[in-house]
């Protein structure tokens, strides 16, 4: 019988990463002798920065969490991945209450309450899951709705997340 091992070191190149999730909430992301930095090299928290989690009461922002993994990886000095700015689960149920028009100005608001806290994020999921058969956002005709393209409503979360992160890379995310 052989034992084998493998060995592998991350990139040091600035512009590659190996990502992962952390799950922690709102816990230490170096847990029972497991080093995240020693496998990874970028962050993205799970759900920490879910509207639905930043913001389930309207009004009140809370990052706690959501900070965990981004003081990581500023430590660490690698990416911090934002998850998700617009997904229908996960997003706060007072949502449901609001004419369209309000619920636009909603997404407005944490857009720019994101922004506030997160001003130079690298990397930002914007929309989440979006097409028939996932969770497309409810609230997508205060976004424009379908449309001519049927992803009117796509488009402009990413044309709002441009305008706030003009540097950011701007990503819709799928399984």
């Amino acid at each position: 019988m052989f034992s084998l091992s493998a060995g592998a070191q991350l990139s040091s190149n600035p512009d590659k990463f190996l990502g992962n999730i952390t799950t922690g909430w709102p816990g230490n992301m170096d847990t029972d002798g497991f080093i995240f930095s020693e496998y990874w090299n970028q962050v993205t928290h799970e759900n920490a920065t879910k509207w639905q989690c930043v913001e389930g009461t309207r009004g009140k922002y809370d990052w706690k969490a959501a900070d965990v993994a981004a003081d990581y990886a500023k430590k660490h000095g690698f990416p911090f991945k934002f998850h998700t700015l617009v997904w229908g689960s996960q997003y706060p149920e007072w949502m449901n209450n609001l004419s369209t028009e309000k619920q636009y100005e909603a997404i407005e608001q944490w857009m720019d309450e994101a922004k506030k806290h997160y001003p130079d994020l690298p990397m930002i999921d914007v929309v989440n899951e979006a097409v028939s058969g996932h969770a497309p956002a409810p609230f997508r005709a205060a976004l424009g709705g379908e449309g001519k393209t049927g992803y009117d409503w796509i488009i402009k979360a990413f044309e709002m997340a441009h305008e706030r992160w003009p540097d950011a890379i701007l990503i819709y995310n799928d399984y």
